[in-house]
């Protein structure tokens, strides 16, 4: 027997059958490895507070943190305040489907919806508001009552009105 013969091992590797994504390349570059946390399209690493998915158009900043106190960010109160039956478009996965939801909550790590119909844990959905677009996966979904009540966590967000302090014109 050849000495090639004995040496072999007797539990030979499996060549993969599925094909490797070939890594995207736009005017000879590598995209880079941070990908649009809705569509997964590659995206540019350090996102300014206004960054957005050149595919989906979501916003690709993170808020700061529920330890995070800077005005010029957030404004007085630290959040936008939503009404719980103000009306909000989510775009749910991708290709977004386009649903009516309800506001339920909204902190600054995430929010809850009443929606028509259960979403499963770990759908993604992009919320489009008068006051903010996020980017948000779901935690859990629960009936309550003809409606479903979404529980999420913010991945990203965008906040297209800054919050306000009233002020008083009498002394």
């Amino acid at each position: 027997m050849p000495m090639s013969e004995r040496c072999r091992n007797a539990y030979p590797l499996a060549i993969p059958t599925c094909p490797v994504a070939p890594v995207p390349v736009i005017g000879g570059q590598p995209l880079p490895d941070r990908r649009c946390p809705l569509c997964q399209f590659p995206v540019a690493p350090a996102a300014r507070p206004d960054s957005r998915c050149p595919r989906c158009h979501s916003p690709l900043a993170a808020l700061p943190g529920p330890g995070h106190h800077d005005p010029d960010t957030l404004g007085r109160r630290g959040a936008v305040r939503r009404d719980q039956g103000h009306v909000a478009m989510a775009h749910v996965g991708w290709p977004p489907v386009a649903q009516p939801v309800r506001w339920r909550d909204l902190s600054l790590t995430g929010l809850s919806l009443y929606v028509a119909q259960p979403l499963p844990p770990g759908t993604r959905l992009r919320l489009v508001d008068p006051a903010l677009e996020a980017v948000a996966e779901v935690i859990r979904c629960r009936p309550q009552g003809r409606v479903q009540v979404v529980h999420a966590q913010l991945l990203t967000a965008l906040l297209l009105q800054s919050t306000g302090v009233f002020v008083s014109t009498l002394a």
